[in-house]
């Protein structure tokens, strides 16, 4: 249950960061009123908005998709059974770690910041402090998972009998 709790807090993020999103797109479309003179209802500014509204949206789904496959991975791994990975789950693990992995860089370098004496915490927003903490033990738990399911997925012909019979 610990282990899944920054992966749900990154899903619930995302979540509502996409909501947001709507309702600033929805805003701008109602400040943005069709002129009476009957000229063009959609302007720019309208259209770019709904763009960033599908673009995130795309990126919501298939991160999220890809720590939904983690979740999977994370109870499988943890209960000793092989989850099968086929190409979508590979793909949204790919992206999870596309994702999450920069940001074990970026908390190295904040590391040797703050060793040097600069400040590197911004206490103004909460909620990207909690998404950058938990961002690299997203990464680290995909990467010890990932390697638990190649440990089990190597040890399984060894243990299965019937492996044997069919040789």
């Amino acid at each position: 249950m610990l282990t899944s709790l920054p992966i749900g807090i990154m899903l619930a993020d995302m979540v509502y960061g996409f909501v947001l999103n709507i309702v600033q797109g929805l805003n701008l479309q109602q400040q943005a009123a069709p002129a009476s003179d009957g000229g063009l209802a959609v302007t720019p500014d309208i259209a770019f908005n709904s763009l960033q509204i599908v673009a995130n949206g795309g990126m919501v789904i298939i991160i999220g998709f890809g720590l939904i496959v983690l979740l999977q991975l994370n109870r499988t791994v943890l209960k000793r059974q092989i989850l099968p990975i086929g190409i979508f789950r590979t793909l949204g693990l790919i992206a999870v770690l596309a994702f999450s992995v920069p940001s074990l860089w970026e908390w190295f370098n904040a590391a040797l910041t703050l060793s040097a004496g600069g400040n590197i915490l911004n206490t103004g927003n909460p909620r990207y402090l909690v998404s950058a903490l938990c961002m690299p033990l997203i990464a680290f738990l995909c990467l010890v998972r990932l390697f638990g399911w190649y440990k089990l997925h190597t040890r399984q012909p060894e243990q299965n009998p019937t492996t044997e019979l069919q040789k």
